[in-house]
């Protein structure tokens, strides 16, 4: 039986201001500004722009690397609830 390998993430690059272009298995693009999420334990390394510039993929993770080990592994599920969900506690105010 001959196994599917699937190719979550095509592409990424990091652009000014803590912001990601990524190209997905699918073809969508997505453009994700980091910055809200930079104050997080989870990703505060992030925050070194020499960490964040690292930015690679392996076609399963999102990649950041720091003294040449892995710092932030970023799983496709996991990119996208941060792209879907606003987990930042700073919300639109309503009823304008």
């Amino acid at each position: 039986m001959r196994k599917i390998q699937t190719c979550f993430f095509e592409s990424v690059k990091a652009l000014p201001g803590y912001k990601l272009e990524v190209e997905m298995g699918t073809g969508a693009h997505i453009d994700f500004d980091f910055t809200s999420r930079l104050g997080s334990v989870r990703f505060g390394t992030l925050k070194e722009e020499a960490v964040f510039s690292t930015v690679h993929t392996d076609g399963s993770f999102l990649l950041f690397q720091k003294e040449g080990e892995i710092a932030v592994k970023i799983s496709a599920n996991e990119f996208m609830d941060l792209v879907l969900v606003n987990r930042t506690g700073v919300f639109p105010k309503s009823g304008a």
